[in-house]
Parts: C-alpha cells; sequence; structure tokens
C-alpha cells in the first residue's frame, strides 16, 4: 500500500488514494484536479476541501491497513479532523493531499527485472526474416 503517513493535532493518519477514494473524491469534487484546485483556496471552503478529502484518504488507507492485517485504528470524519487541526496544520495537510493522489495515479516499475515479452518476441520475428 502507498501511502501518506501525517500527523495531525497529534493524531496520526494514513492516507490513501485508492480506487474507491478516486470514485468518492469524483462523486464530491468532480475529479482530483478539481480537488486540488479546491484545496488552494486560502479561506474556509478551501479548509472545508481539505478536511473532507482528508477524510476520505484517511478512511480508505485505515481500511488498507486492516486488510493487511495492522490493528483496527479508529476511523477520522471530516467534522473531527476540522475540529482538532490548528492553523499550523493546515499546509502539513494541504501538502499531503496532492501526494497522496500522485502516489496512488504512479505505478511502480523495476526496469533492471522487467522484460516485455511482446517486444522481445517481436525483435525475434524480425531477426528470423
Amino acid at each position: 500500500m502507498r501511502a501518506v503517513k501525517i500527523n495531525l493535532a497529534g493524531r496520526e493518519l494514513h492516507l490513501a488514494f485508492t480506487v474507491e477514494a478516486m470514485f468518492q473524491i469524483q462523486d464530491k469534487f468532480g475529479g482530483s484536479g478539481e480537488l486540488v484546485e479546491a484545496i488552494r483556496d486560502g479561506g474556509r471552503e478551501g479548509f472545508r476541501a481539505a478536511c473532507c478529502a482528508a477524510a476520505i484518504l484517511a478512511e480508505q488507507g485505515e481500511l488498507a491497513r486492516r486488510s493487511l492485517g495492522y490493528d483496527p485504528g479508529s476511523m477520522a470524519d471530516a467534522e473531527a479532523i476540522a475540529a482538532s487541526m490548528t492553523p499550523s496544520d493546515i499546509p502539513v495537510l494541504k501538502t499531503a493531499i496532492p501526494t497522496v493522489l500522485s502516489l496512488g495515479y504512479g505505478r511502480e516499475v523495476e526496469t533492471d527485472d522487467e522484460i516485455d515479452l511482446g517486444l522481445a518476441e517481436l525483435n525475434a520475428q524480425k531477426k528470423t526474416k
């Protein structure tokens, strides 16, 4: 599981951008690009968007942790996140959200051991002609 671990108001959260999180963010914000735009707002609406996104990503992170056999932690909702944050926590959260989105859309490729079988077959066919 690729996740971003953050500490908000003394509470450790694991944010994970899963497929379910992607669909919830699409439903709530229109997509991840729109979410990033929403949290750029320095006012109350940007803060609310960040808290809502954090709740979605933290819930998915917690569910992923549980599926990997970790002891269950508590779930955080947007209201609880907003109520417990201090102003100094806002930049942490607004930096973590785009980072976790990028991790979720990224893929891990090990180039040393990766072999493209289709390309190898095509090259073999070219050599025999």
